[in-house]
């Protein structure tokens, strides 16, 4: 954050980021950072005995050799294929040779030298090669040593041991603290969950004293670093509760041991819960109005009240019920296959990515909260995860069980502005909020009123997801835009204006947002005023029917204007959709199942080919539909989407 961005904040916060910021150049100016590397490394080294404290974390009663045969045996397959160089980085697999270059993007084979972690800049326009630094931020978050770690503990191989030592000795080296690319508050915080993780596994394996001295030097710098460097500002997100949930396991880790660690742990206890609250809205949703970022968040805070409940600090019930209620949302939303879908900005981001499950499937964290609040309805999942057995030890999970929704229902989240309608095998859902984080719009996208269909487990209409940050900052632009989603567009004109490489300004507001169920179908409607900025005011409003008999779907479409206008609605559909329009029919075959979309008559139909991306990174060709229909005052036009008869 610069001088000038510092400025812009309330007081409080200019103040805040100043003293940080002179203190950083201090730091510089004076080589501390230089300098704590061997002090820590002192610290570590003259104690008698290896400090095996625990974060809280994880339960005291797992034992990995209870948990089920498969599992067992999954494992020990995943830590050779790690061990052998198969790395899989935001789902994709990559082959990786040691010593690993840690500053790189292997894709486009382009380095960041190690200079100071402050004079990285990232938005570059118009790159000859698509580089992006969330590839080696990702391989250096490490979560890949866990399954190796978890093989250890069941097979005490000394050649997994050795591969977890070398690699860390090998990313201290080549990540000198303060002097890498990988040296992002956001990142310490991260990867310091990952190793305490890692961590807390060594420590119930034998032999592990040298990798958990390791580890020790490893997270106390740390922790020194990233309390230098708290993200702190007027509306904080993501990072900030990353922060904390990485400062509180440090502190409950080493605060009988380096005394900082005391200031971190209490910073941490002060801040969490209050935090907590300013992210999330009660009804569960969080304020930044990603589905992806949603579950990281919860993760990190799922984490924290446990470790503070074990720690045997009170957290208030309304603060339970409001993270249960985060929770519910999560389940609320998944699709009937267990993924999620992807609205709002996706960086892939999880601390609890080890569960052989993919990106886009939260079940896991659900699992978790099942146990967490004692209630089966959160849990999905048939199988039992890793995670589950670590957290909350064998016998918890012992009697674990799942639920699953066979009946048709509709979810609406008034305040998070979500409205989901599904059955067992059919799925719908809308955004019908604002563009999120107190209307500022870091992570959300140009997305009110789309939505996404699911029709017997198989994706229709889907949103094309968030490809890249960094790396084309054209195409970021472009895949948060109106055009980019199954909404409606005015004469090509954003439904609100972009702002900067991150924000979306707070013009598009939703309001007499209502959703209406009976035995027969679900009725969703609202307006926004996005539009409302042009030279002829135009007020839009959208209304969705879905039946409960065939799960068919109507879209309305009601503009209120005066003059002329283009109006654009697109429809995305999956990679796998083969299209075909005859007149204003669309036939769309997309594996087993056969579905249509019948136009109305004033409207013209075309195929156009988008860029859909289902992970960070990941991108495929699929095909869209736009509808064009030129009006003249008020108008009517409308769509539906429904299964073919066979």
């Amino acid at each position: 954050m610069n001088i000038k961005t510092i400025l812009s904040k309330p007081l409080p916060v200019v103040w805040y980021r100043f003293v940080q910021l002179v203190k950083l150049k201090m730091y510089v100016k004076t080589k501390f950072w230089q300098k704590i590397v061997p002090k820590i490394h002192q610290e570590v080294s003259k104690s008698k005995e290896t400090w095996k404290a625990k974060s809280l974390l994880f339960a005291t009663d797992f034992k990995a050799s209870e948990i089920h045969q498969a599992l067992q045996q999954q494992t020990i397959l995943d830590a050779e294929h790690i061990m052998n160089g198969n790395i899989s980085v935001f789902d994709v697999e990559y082959r990786f040779t040691q010593p690993i270059s840690w500053h790189t993007d292997w894709r486009a084979d382009y380095e960041w030298k190690n200079k100071y972690f402050k004079s990285y800049s990232f938005y570059e326009k118009n790159k000859a090669k698509e580089f992006d630094v969330k590839f080696p931020w990702e391989l250096s978050r490490l979560s890949f040593l866990i399954p190796v770690a978890r093989a250890y503990q069941l097979e005490e191989k000394a050649t997994q041991l050795a591969y977890i030592q070398s690699i860390l000795a090998d990313w201290k080296v080549k990540n000198p603290i303060g002097f890498s690319v990988n040296w992002y508050p956001m990142e310490v915080s991260v990867r310091t969950i990952n190793l305490i993780q890692l961590r807390e596994i060594l420590l119930e394996a034998a032999n592990t004293d040298e990798v958990v001295n390791l580890l020790n030097k490893i997270l106390l710098l740390h922790g020194i670093f990233l309390w230098r460097n708290v993200e702190y500002t007027d509306v904080r997100g993501n990072h900030y509760s990353a922060n904390l949930t990485a400062l509180l396991l440090l502190g409950s880790v080493f605060k009988d041991f380096y005394s900082e660690a005391k200031t971190w742990y209490n910073y941490a206890v002060k801040h969490t819960e209050k935090e907590f609250h300013l992210q999330f809205i009660k009804d569960g949703v969080n304020f930044e109005k990603s589905i992806p970022y949603h579950r990281l968040v919860v993760e990190f805070y799922l984490i924290s009240f446990l470790v503070m409940q074990r720690a045997g600090l009170k957290i208030k019930e309304n603060t339970l019920q409001i993270l249960k209620n985060t929770c519910e949302f999560t389940r609320d939303v998944t699709k009937p296959d267990q993924l999620t879908p992807i609205i709002g900005d996706n960086d892939s981001a999880s601390v609890l990515q080890n569960d052989q499950v993919s990106l886009n499937d939260h079940t896991n964290m659900l699992q978790l909260a099942s146990v967490f609040f004692q209630d089966k309805r959160l849990n999905i999942s048939k199988e039992k995860y890793h995670s589950v057995y670590e957290i909350f030890g064998t016998e918890a999970v012992k009697n674990l069980s799942s639920t699953s929704q066979d009946t048709f229902a509709s979810y609406h989240y008034k305040d998070g502005g979500f409205i989901t309608v599904k059955d067992a095998q059919n799925y719908f859902i809308t955004d019908v909020g604002e563009v999120g984080m107190k209307g500022r719009g870091g992570h959300g996208h140009n997305d009110l009123f789309s939505f996404e269909l699911m029709f017997d487990k198989e994706n229709i209409i889907v949103d094309p997801g968030c490809y890249t940050y960094t790396g084309d900052l054209a195409l970021k632009t472009k895949m948060k835009s109106t055009a980019y989603h199954n909404g409606l567009q005015v004469d090509d004109e954003e439904m609100a204006p972009m702002v900067g490489n991150w924000g979306i300004s707070d013009v598009a507001q939703p309001f007499e947002v209502s959703c209406e169920a009976s035995e027969e179908k679900v009725v969703i409607s609202g307006k926004h005023a996005g539009y409302q900025r042009l030279e002829d005011a135009v007020t839009h409003k959208r209304r969705f029917e879905i039946d409960k008999s065939g799960f068919k779907m109507s879209c309305i479409d009601e503009i209120d204007c005066e003059s002329s206008h283009k109006i654009t609605r697109n429809l995305h559909f999956n990679e796998k959709a083969v299209l075909e329009i005859k007149e204003n029919v669309i036939f769309i075959k997309n594996n087993k199942a056969s579905s249509k979309i019948t136009v109305d008559n004033a409207t013209t139909v075309r195929i156009e080919n988008y860029t859909l991306s289902y992970n960070y990174g990941s991108k495929v060709t699929a095909q869209k539909v736009v509808l064009e229909t030129e009006i003249t005052g008020k108008s009517s036009l409308q769509f539906i989407i429904e299964k073919e008869n066979d």
